[in-house]
């Protein structure tokens, strides 16, 4: 039966850090996607060969190098990344994956903007499968096996063209 591993405010997240395996594995990737760390190395360090990501749109994503790409290809059209944690909750499944659950606020700056200030901050809610990997690749013997993400790109129309891959309802790297 699954189990409630954590549960935490955006305040404990801040505090006392994430709790759990998979919590921490979340902090390095979401670091990554922060820092525009995402320009380097592969994405198989986070996704498995094997993993489907459901992006805001509805397209889909598989395989941890299919992502690297698109997250590439949509992150560098913004000018600056931050995420700011809400509340998380980690259930371990009883095929000892885990089901995290990341309620949080992504802000993002425009091209251009060098203040501290983002032009959308947009919430944002993250729902993945964390499962234990042998890929030597992989970061901290954990991969994602399965996301899902929810948040409203439209905030974005006024800083954004409006074929900009964010927009987009099909997978731009397919092909």
């Amino acid at each position: 039966m699954p189990a409630l591993l954590s549960q935490l405010t955006g305040e404990e997240w801040r505090t006392l850090g994430p709790q759990t395996a998979a919590q921490k594995f979340f902090a390095e990737y979401y670091k990554t996607v922060d820092s525009a760390a995402f320009n380097y190395g592969t994405g198989s360090r986070f996704y498995a060969d094997d993993m489907v990501f459901h992006n805001q749109n509805n397209a889909a994503y598989h395989g941890g190098e299919q992502m690297w790409a698109w997250m590439q290809s949509m992150f560098n059209q913004f000018g600056n990344l931050k995420h700011d944690i809400l509340a998380s909750w980690d259930i371990q499944q009883d095929d000892e994956s885990n089901m995290l659950f990341i309620q949080m606020i992504r802000h993002v700056w425009a091209k251009g903007n060098k203040t501290d200030k983002p032009d959308v901050s947009a919430p944002a809610f993250w729902r993945c499968r964390i499962a234990k990997s042998d890929d030597p690749r992989a970061f901290a013997g954990l991969q994602y096996k399965e996301v899902w993400l929810f948040w409203d790109t439209m905030l974005l129309a006024p800083i954004m063209p409006k074929d900009a891959v964010v927009f987009s309802t099909k997978n731009v790297v397919e092909g």
